[in-house]
């Protein structure tokens, strides 16, 4: 059977081929991590994940895709995002290999932790889409994280006003570990230890970095710098959701 015809061969050499594209031939040299494989990796490496079916991945996927197509320039270039459903029943990280408007693959999904105004001294994590505020490739490995979506509008509560929150993600440790899978942050996106070890150690969000190489020496293509935040609005949380 002749290589091109071997479906799985075929999408790594189209990988390869665009990926090539978009930088010196010479980086590649180790090879391209796709999609598929950063998924077995993620499955791997990241302690708390959830089993999200897959048709509840189509309606995340058509929910961030709602969000992207309300911004004034969109997003053309294939990458990865991550999508954070703020919605008190599923608290939920999705991150999300898009390839062209309205094409997801997930790779992963684990609990995370929104804010709530309904708490004293907290606000709600604002819906919309944050690109990052600064990325270091001194920051690789660090053993806490924290990616910076600069400061943004949130709501204090139901006719409180809103007040300006240095939007961040980063890892929930010590005591707010327990809050994942629930809104109780004060604002900031809190996601599992090992899921922001995972995002940080393969550079997924970090398109303005020069060193694209992966701990298995191979190379990310098309790394993304957006968060995206969404509502689902649902009332029930579903058993996949479950932290």
């Amino acid at each position: 059977m002749p290589t091109a015809s071997v479906p799985g061969v075929r999408r790594r050499s189209l990988l390869l081929s665009a990926a090539a594209a978009l930088a010196p031939v010479p980086a590649f040299a180790g090879g391209v991590c796709t999609p598929r494989e950063l998924a077995q990796r993620f499955d791997a490496a990241v302690a708390q994940k959830l089993e999200v079916p897959q048709n509840e991945v189509w309606i995340y996927a058509g929910l961030a895709e709602a969000e992207l197509a309300a911004q004034p320039d969109g997003l053309a270039q294939p990458q990865y995002l991550l999508v954070v459903d703020s919605c008190p029943s599923i608290q939920t990280a999705f991150l999300f290999w898009r390839l062209l408007p309205g094409r997801f693959e997930l790779v992963g999904a684990s609990p995370a932790s929104t804010g709530t105004p309904l708490r004293p001294g907290c606000v709600e994590t604002p819906c919309g889409v944050f690109p990052q505020a600064s990325v270091s490739d001194a920051g690789r490995a660090l053993a806490s994280r924290v990616y910076d979506f600069g400061t943004q509008r949130a709501r204090r509560g139901p006719g409180a006003g809103y007040v300006p929150l240095h939007l961040q993600a980063r890892a929930a440790v010590g005591r707010s570990r327990a809050l994942l899978g629930t809104a109780q942050s004060d604002g900031r996106v809190l996601l599992p230890p090992s899921l922001v070890a995972f995002l940080d150690a393969y550079g997924v969000l970090d398109a303005q970095r020069t060193d694209r190489t992966t701990p298995q020496g191979d190379v990310l293509p098309f790394a993304g710098q957006y968060l995206v935040v969404i509502d689902s609005e649902r009332e029930e949380r579903p058993e996949w959701a479950a932290a």
